[in-house]
Order: structure tokens, then sequence, then C-alpha cells
């Protein structure tokens, strides 16, 4: 379970959120169950440690959320703004963490049994069309990842999202033919005639030897 550290922060709006970046935080909410939404105060330099510790895979973990001066809330983050030019989080939201509630998220493909693929054996490049795919389960019961096979599949055959096994308790709500991985042949490549010959389409002439 992933720790972030947080402050209860008073104000909201723009001035604030600039000050707070200015002074190395930036803004949070927690938001959820029966209980106020909380701004929050984020240490940047905390926060940084922790997404480069847990990579994607920090969208789909409980989070203990250390607020100073009140109880520890488990929380997961739903949201995470960064900036366009810098890449640095400027806001975070995080949501109440309910094992039985049911949320929307987004989960990472991973592709499996490379080695069991006769495509990739006669030389196709496998294409991987869908990097993740936002499905509905408990917050519970959130997979850490998607595991698709590919074995037995065949150059220029596709697997699609119908082909595909979730796992147990989550559900897809989409276009069941949307194409999920492929494998593509490699074309080979055409010589260019016209760059081997004059412009008056006469043959090149030899270079003498020697």
């Amino acid at each position: 379970m992933a720790l972030i550290k947080a402050t209860k922060r008073d104000g909201t709006g723009k001035g604030v959120a600039r000050k707070l970046r200015r002074d190395g935080q930036i803004p949070a909410v927690l938001y959820g169950g029966s209980k106020e939404n909380l701004n929050l105060s984020l240490e940047l330099r905390g926060l940084l440690k922790t997404l480069e510790i847990e990579g994607s895979n920090i969208r789909v973990k409980v989070i203990d959320l250390a607020i100073e001066g009140a109880k520890n809330e488990k929380a997961l983050m739903r949201g995470l703004q960064v900036h366009p030019v810098s890449g640095r989080p400027v806001h975070v939201d995080f949501m109440r963490y309910d094992a039985h509630q049911k949320i929307q998220v987004m989960i990472p493909i991973h592709v499996v049994d490379e080695d069991q693929c006769p495509g990739i054996k006669a030389g196709g490049i496998l294409q991987l069309v869908q990097h993740e795919m936002e499905i509905h389960c408990q917050a519970g019961a959130i997979p850490e990842a998607i595991h698709v096979s590919i074995k037995g599949l065949e150059m220029g055959h596709s697997i699609h999202l119908r082909d595909i096994t979730l796992p147990v308790g989550s559900e897809v709500h989409g276009d069941q033919n949307m194409t999920i991985v492929t494998i593509i042949g490699v074309k080979a490549e055409q010589i260019d005639e016209s760059a081997e010959r004059p412009a008056d389409g006469t043959p090149a002439a030899e270079t003498p030897a020697g």
C-alpha cells in the first residue's frame, strides 16, 4: 500500500494553488463516502517519489493517506492533473476507499504468451492497438492488469474485446468488436528503379572497373 502524506489546507482558488506550488506543495482534495470533502496539500517531492516507485500502478492501488492531525484515510487516486509543459503534478483528486463500491477505472493491458504466437515466429510484428481499458468493478477487486494471451495467433489475425476473458467481477461496456491486439506482416521494400535510370529513361552507364 502506497503512503502519501497530506496536510489540511484552508482556502481554495487559483491564488491559493499558486502559493502552494511556489512553496513546494500542490493542492489536492479528498471526497466520497458519508464524510465531507477535505481540501489538502501534498509535498511535491514526496508525491514525485511515490509516483516514481509505483508508476502507473498508483491508479489501481489503495493509498494510505496520512493526514497531519487527523486519522489516516484509505483512498484511491482518481485524478492527477499535470502541467502541460513540465509534466509535474499540479492537482490530485482522491476518493475515499469503499471496497464494495462499484467504480470505473483504467487498467493497463499486458500481452502474454508471445513465445507461443505463430504469427510472430513467422516474422510478424505485434501491434498493441489498445494499451489500457476502462473497466467497471468493485473498488476492493481492482485488477492490476488485463492479460491478453496471443497463443496461437496467426499472421494478419487480431484479438478483439469479445475474445478477452476479464477478471472475475469486472465488466467492460463498449464495442465488442474493438481490436485490442493484431499481428501485422512486414512488406518488402520496393526498389525505386527510377533512381537507377537517367531522366531520358535509358539504362544507366556502367562505371568502368579499376
